[in-house]
C-alpha cells in the first residue's frame, strides 16, 4: 500500500527557456513522469534539491494534492533548499443577507 499524491511542477523565475525541467526529473527519479497522474512519489523532496542544485538560479515550486481530504501544499525550491506551504482553508463568516 502507498499514499498517492497528484504533483504538479512550475518555475517561477530563473527558467533558461531551454532546459525540460519534467523530462529531466524524470530521469533523477525513478519515474518516467511524475505529473500526468497521481503516484505514490516517495523520493520527491530529495529529487527536486538535486533538480535544484543542478539549476541553482531556478526557483521551482512544486505542488501537491494528497489522497486525504486538506492535504494541500506548496514546496519551493531554490539551490538544494526548500520551503514547505500547507493550505490554511478557511471559511466566510454567515451574513444573513446571503441567505437564499
Amino acid at each position: 500500500m502507498g499514499y498517492y499524491t497528484r504533483f504538479s511542477l512550475s518555475v517561477i523565475s530563473g527558467d533558461d527557456h531551454e532546459t525540460d525541467y519534467e523530462k529531466e526529473i524524470g530521469e533523477i527519479s525513478e519515474y518516467g513522469s511524475c505529473f500526468e497522474d497521481t503516484i505514490k512519489w516517495y523520493s520527491y523532496q530529495e529529487d527536486m534539491k538535486v533538480l535544484s542544485l543542478r539549476h541553482p538560479n531556478t526557483l521551482f515550486k512544486l505542488s501537491g494534492v494528497g489522497e486525504e481530504s486538506g492535504d494541500l501544499w506548496n514546496e519551493y525550491y531554490l539551490n538544494g533548499k526548500f520551503q514547505r506551504c500547507k493550505a490554511i482553508v478557511s471559511y466566510e463568516e454567515y451574513d444573513e443577507s446571503k441567505l437564499v
